[in-house]
């Protein structure tokens, strides 16, 4: 049939674009920005809080709205802007999964001109035809509007936005000619970036995609939730039947839709609509009524629960197109929730003489739409049920699919005995023929402890039952439980007919809320684990691994093993991605197979798992799983009909008693893998006590405080060489090691984390400025001598008050020039007071102490710190010297990267060290790109500072032949 919209009048602009709008203020210039923005577009000043999707304004406001926007933002592309957010703030999670599932970007933008109803009815668009990577969309404003270039701002980031529904990046688009200047249409060029073929980047646009989808679904979960509070939640037909009108309409694309209810009796249809006239209203809805075939162009889904047909919803088209393969399920699901509303509607209106009992249910409805787990769920419909049927007991039973029976989950009113025989009794279908007839006909029934069946029977007078009243949980023809409303007495019900329907409304409400549960319990368990192997994932992992860790028994042991499979490439490479994947799901269900039940496996990233023991009485046997492990593996694979053999090394890290911390324990176990695999894969490697954090956090604090004082703490001196004349011994940077009286020589990343924690940090950086003083001023004249030692500090210590007296004394005490200490300053967000650490670091630069910038290039904001911040000298990280002589791309790429960071410093005067140098040929490549100075272990590891009868002996000469 053929559908004309009627005059819009006010219904000229979408709440969705208003508040997509003001939410971008909100984002950008917070409350008070908001405030003045409406105050600008002579809007209400509580429109932002009131706002809803179902709202609509005039074109004049959205007009004025966008101007003021664009003013107080002081962006002159704001428009666009908020457009672009449409997907993460505007339209309703419902549409998101409608246009994801129409396969691709270049099919959206052929929808686009039944999508923008829902934004504007003021606005044309020709029906675009997409090629596989561009379209060209015309459109503008009907005749009688006046163009707006903030309009066509807007509309840009709308088209934009389009590839961000399937995870690619956002559409490039160039907007030609514009009504604004006066040409007859918009015309807009759209470019977008199309699915890659390289595996990597499709399977990171899927994942990204997956997000989006999880996170629509998560939103889509919440709004049908929020449907159904929110139409139970009105006592008045005429409301319930706009609000269903309204959310149906928020749903699907169909710019029109006729909510029509049954006559009850002589009485005419009750008619609610949107987007039509009131006579084509009348007409669609008698059609819909008389179950007339409405053509290709409407939707069109029964409102009815089981127990009464109320009417009919229906979405309808313009002559022409047709509906969206999924927009009949979305209809359909608030069909559901408007049934079961219309069915507490009229409980509530035959009632309503008993106040108490429909505020029950009102009750009950609120609850159930914020319940999230069905435990949760259950005992809220238990409590409800007396209140609401005047019974003296309930209780809710699932259904278990698997074992065809009911058991209990929830009870109310029963003594201890009682409730444990009923969560004790399994009810079998074949046992229980009255169950079955319930559940064949979908109605409530009314059983007597005289009229039942021997297990039934010994049921009911093991709980203390007379009367009950079962009513099934269905939702779309699934059977997920019951729910019972008891007496004691087997004539204490006055009126069953009304009790069956009270109790009918509540397993209506009670089905959909457990469906609910459910889903979520799903999105909550895909967001925990890895979608491949079912495994916990890294969140997961570390989640349980910190509560194990809190919560251990002093005299046990908890222990992490870090497994890593050997050549897991070479399956991959050989068999392709697919047969990987079936590889590592047999991979999942070995390593379980080797563990206890309450130990923990997880999947980290690609082929590395990690495994959580707990309640271990020594160090030997997690050795013992972590053999157990690695044996695992020698019957070989099965891959696509060959059998290929595969091993794997595990890195076992134990800990001992309450406390520790996971992320070091992790670490420790994963460089035990490492260890075990350099000394030939297939094997165990256990973490030394170097690696391991000391067991008790307080005890730790209570050494480091005395480390100093005791003399445990001192500094290893690691030489600075430069490639120029000779290479000559340029400087040394001073590395602090502790000679633990108990787990021997630390290094800094197993105690400097903690004293960061525990506020020491700072006193360890004062005693090595002291010490690496002493050190150079002690340095034996008679071998090479370092122009300068380089210390590092830590955040806390940049803006500790005692620096700049520690720095002086220490320069003087021990006679040394200013400019033969350097500070070397790790980029960090640790430094969180920049505007501190800059004064400082000046007034450090004014004592004559020069600063370097350290791992130089992986910060969050190298640039704009050496802007900012008084710098001498930069630290090349060892991320970029590693790719650093090779023969591929990444190694050509790591050259211009140093060649660029050279140049750089050469035009601010800056000093350069390169870390990290570990091989001759990187060593090469620093010489050919002109890097004055290095530092690695190709030149000298770190090794106590040499003294009168000592030299520091570098590395041979690694200066290649």
């Amino acid at each position: 049939m053929t559908i004309e919209p009627d005059r819009p009048g006010t219904r000229e602009t979408s709440g969705t674009t208003i508040r997509l709008t003001l939410r971008y203020v909100q984002d950008r210039c917070g409350p008070q920005g908001v405030a003045e923005v409406l105050r600008r577009a002579r809007l209400p000043s509580d429109l932002a809080v009131r706002v809803d999707d179902t709202d609509w304004f005039g074109y004049d406001e959205r007009v004025r709205l966008f101007e003021a926007a664009t003013a107080v933002v002081g962006d002159p592309r704001t428009m666009f802007h908020v457009g672009a957010k449409v997907l993460e703030h505007g339209i309703s999670p419902g549409l998101v999964l409608l246009l994801r599932s129409l396969g691709s970007p270049q099919e959206v933008y052929r929808q686009l001109p039944r999508v923008l109803p829902k934004l504007t009815t003021t606005s044309v668009m020709e029906t675009p035809r997409p090629a596989q990577d561009r379209v060209t969309v015309t459109s503008g404003v009907r005749p009688g509007y006046r163009p707006s270039r903030l309009n066509c701002l807007f509309a840009e980031g709308l088209l934009a936005a389009v590839p961000a529904v399937f995870g690619l990046p956002e559409a490039r688009v160039e907007h030609h000619d514009c009504q604004a200047d006066g040409a007859g249409a918009c015309v807009y060029e759209v470019r977008w970036q199309p699915w890659s073929r390289l595996p990597w980047r499709r399977r990171r646009y899927a994942e990204r995609a997956a997000e989006q989808e999880l996170d629509a679904l998560r939103r889509q979960l919440t709004a049908l939730q929020s449907t159904a509070a929110d139409l139970v939640g009105d006592e008045d037909l005429p409301t319930t039947l706009r609000r269903i009108t309204e959310r149906a309409a928020s749903a699907v694309l169909a710019p029109a839709h006729v909510l029509a209810l049954y006559p009850h009796g002589h009485e005419r249809p009750t008619v609610q609509s949107a987007g039509l006239s009131p006579e084509q209203a009348e007409q669609v809805a008698a059609r819909l009524l008389a179950g007339d075939d409405l053509g290709p162009g409407a939707v069109v889904v029964d409102v009815a629960s089981t127990r009464h047909r109320h009417g009919r919803l229906a979405a309808l088209y313009p002559e022409g197109h047709r509906s969206l393969a999924d927009e009949e399920r979305m209809l359909a699901a608030y069909a559901e929730h408007a049934a079961a509303a219309l069915d507490l509607v009229t409980a509530l209106d035959a009632s309503r003489r008993e106040g108490s009992r429909a505020r029950a249910l009102l009750e009950l409805a609120h609850r159930l739409a914020a319940a999230r787990e069905l435990e949760e769920v259950a005992d809220v419909v238990v409590q409800a049920i007396p209140r609401i049927t005047g019974a003296q007991k309930s209780a809710v039973l699932l259904w278990s699919a698997e074992a065809g029976a009911l058991q209990g989950i929830a009870s109310y009113g029963l003594d201890g005995d009682e409730e444990r025989a009923l969560f004790d009794t399994v009810l079998t279908a074949g046992d229980t023929p009255e169950l079955v007839d319930m559940l064949t006909n979908q109605q409530p029934v009314l059983l007597r402890v005289s009229q039942t069946t021997p297990a039934l029977t010994r049921l009911l007078q093991e709980t203390g039952t007379g009367t009950v009243v079962v009513a099934p949980l269905v939702v779309h023809d699934e059977l997920l439980g019951v729910i019972t409303s008891a007496w004691a007495d087997a004539d204490a019900l006055v009126d069953p007919p009304e009790t069956t329907a009270r109790l009918g409304a509540v397993a209506d409400q009670t089905a959909t809320a457990l469906q609910n549960a459910r889903l979520l319990g799903t999105v909550r368990h895909q967001a925990a684990h890895d979608t491949l192997t079912g495994l916990a994932n890294r969140e997961l992992f570390t989640r349980r691994m910190e509560t194990a860790l809190l919560t251990a028994d002093p005299a046990r042991r908890t222990a992490v093993l870090f497994c890593d499979l050997d050549g897991f490439k070479r399956i991959n490479d050989r068999f392709g991605h697919a047969a990987g994947d079936e590889v590592l799901r047999q991979v999942a269900a070995r390593l379980a197979g080797c563990l206890r039940p309450s130990d923990l496996l997880g999947r980290l990233s690609g082929d590395e798992f990690a495994v959580l023991l707990t309640d271990l009485v020594d160090d030997e046997s997690a050795v013992a799983v972590a053999h157990r492990l690695v044996e695992s593996f020698g019957p070989g694979f099965r891959v696509e009909g060959s059998d290929v053999t595969m091993t794997c090394s595990v890195g076992v890290a134990v800990h001992e008693g309450t406390g520790g911390r996971g992320d070091l324990l992790l670490h420790s176990a994963d460089a035990a893998m490492q260890e075990a695999k350099r000394r030939g894969r297939n094997q165990v490697g256990l973490a030394s006590a170097t690696q391991l954090v000391h067991p008790g956090t307080g005890e730790l604090e209570a050494e480091i405080a005395r480390a100093a004082a005791e003399g445990q703490l001192i500094l290893h001196v690691q030489p600075i060489i430069g490639l120029h004349d000779g290479m000559p011994l340029l400087g040394v940077e001073a590395l602090m090691r502790w000679r633990h009286p108990r787990l021997g020589e630390l290094l800094p990343g197993a105690f400097l984390p903690v004293a960061e924690e525990v506020g020491l940090v700072a006193d360890l950086d004062m005693w090595a400025i002291d010490e690496a003083c002493r050190i150079l001023a002690a340095w034996d004249p008679e071998g090479p001598t370092p122009a300068y030692v380089a210390v590092n500090l830590s955040a806390a210590s940049l803006v500790d008050d005692r620096l700049l007296a520690t720095v002086r004394a220490s320069l003087t005490r021990h006679r040394l020039r200013p400019e033969r200490l350097h500070v070397e300053v790790v980029e960090s967000r640790s430094l969180f007071d920049l505007a501190r650490v800059q004064d400082r670091l000046v007034e450090l630069r004014r004592l004559g102490v020069r600063v370097a910038l350290d791992d130089f290039g992986t910060g969050y904001s190298t640039l704009a710190w050496l802007q900012r911040l008084p710098v001498d000298q930069l630290k090349i990280d060892r991320s970029f010297v590693r790719a650093l002589g090779g023969d591929g791309d990444e190694a050509r790429d790591a050259e211009k990267l140093v060649r660029g960071v050279l140049a750089l410093a050469e035009e601010m005067r800056l000093d350069v060290v390169a870390e990290g140098v570990e091989t001759a040929e990187q060593l090469a490549a620093l010489q050919v790109a002109g890097c004055p100075g290095v530092q690695g272990y190709l030149l000298g590891r770190p090794a106590p500072a040499p003294d009168r009868h000592s030299h520091l002996n570098p590395a041979p000469d690694p200066t290649p032949r």
